[in-house]
């Protein structure tokens, strides 16, 4: 930090970027999965139904107990589906702000490898003066 370098603060900053965007992956896939659960419930449901379309009367009793314990499922389903997107909703914010952040030190970076060209550049220009002044002053002596 002594030089005014931010590359290594940069390097932490990104790692803690990609960081959250893994975790934001893990939770897509994990809202994925629910999905996927909560679409072969309603398949299951349907396979059911058709069942007992076809059922003898006796055998359709069973449905109603069936058909509460799909209920309840369903439900868990949809709250597991709730948590896993307040989760990733999150994990986007998390992520927003460690990607302002990153982005905060790059500028700050940048803004001084620009000013440190410049100085590099107007003490090189001060250097040629010099000599294009010395060189002048030689051949104005001759």
């Amino acid at each position: 930090m002594a030089d005014k370098d931010l590359h290594t603060l940069i390097r932490v900053r990104k790692w803690d970027v990609e960081e959250k965007q893994r975790a934001l992956g893990v939770l897509l896939r994990r809202e994925g999965d629910v999905l996927a659960t909560q679409a072969a419930l309603f398949d299951e449901l349907a396979r059911e139904k058709a069942f007992v379309s076809q059922a003898q009367p006796v055998q359709r009793l069973t449905f109603a107990p069936y058909l509460k314990q799909w209920d309840l499922r369903r439900e868990n389903v949809e709250k597991a589906l709730a948590e896993v997107r307040r989760l990733i909703d999150e994990a986007r914010e998390e992520l927003a702000e460690a990607y302002r952040n990153l982005k905060t030190f790059e500028v700050t970076q940048e803004a001084r490898d620009a000013a440190a060209v410049a100085e590099s550049e107007r003490l090189e220009q001060i250097d040629l003066n010099e000599i294009g002044l010395t060189l002048h002053r030689r051949r104005a002596q001759a």
